[in-house]
């Protein structure tokens, strides 16, 4: 069975999805049980660009399983001098 997802890009990282919507998100439909580490593969985001993740209330790690209609947000890593 299938979820329905939407997913935030911050940072750099909407650069690496064509067509991004900053305003919407990304939709995606995704398998029962898929992590945030499954997601960046299907999207071909290294986990090395990663700062966090979040449900949108807290940070989650890599490997929670996600449930439908949630609302996941990817942040870039932070870097500079």
């Amino acid at each position: 069975m299938a979820i329905q997802l939407t997913i935030h890009l911050f940072g750099t990282l909407s650069s690496k999805v064509p067509n991004y919507d900053h305003k919407k998100g990304l939709l995606v439909d995704a398998p029962d049980a898929v992590t945030p580490e499954d997601l960046l593969k299907d999207l071909k985001i290294p986990l090395t660009h990663i700062g966090f993740v979040s449900d949108g209330r807290q940070a989650i790690q890599f490997d929670t399983p996600l449930t439908d209609k949630m609302n996941v947000s990817f942040f870039s890593l932070i870097s500079g001098g």
